[in-house]
């Protein structure tokens, strides 16, 4: 079998990793993440994203390496007053430090509060 040039340099960029991701991929979500949001979270505003699995994933904040993990999450839907748990998650301590509240509103209009850990 003869190999050619171009599949020798292919095979020895992939043995050298120079075809790994990059690390910087930790500190920025990857462009598919498009579910961008601004969280109120009472002592900062804090720019977020969250996977295209939905707001029960983790929510990366941008510009670090930090997540918000929801442990609850209340939703009070347009035209309604009275909030709807959507995620509760037993046995979650919300006293802990690292615990924070926010919210934010949703583009289709839900009133959305969040308790999580953020680490």
């Amino acid at each position: 079998m003869h190999r050619t040039s171009s599949a020798i340099s292919i095979a020895g960029l992939l043995t050298a990793g120079l075809l790994m991701p990059s690390a910087a991929s930790a500190t920025a979500p990857p462009p598919k993440w498009d579910n961008q949001r601004t969280l109120d979270c009472g002592w900062t505003t804090v720019e977020a994203q969250f996977t295209p699995g939905g707001p029960f994933t983790s929510f990366h904040v941008v510009g670090s390496t930090d997540v918000i993990i929801p442990k609850h999450i209340e939703v009070v839907f347009p035209g309604t007053t009275t909030s709807v748990t959507t995620l509760h998650v037993p046995g979650f301590d919300k006293n802990r430090v690292t615990t924070v509240v926010c919210s934010y509103m949703d583009p289709a209009g839900l009133a959305v509060e969040l308790t999580g850990i953020r680490g």
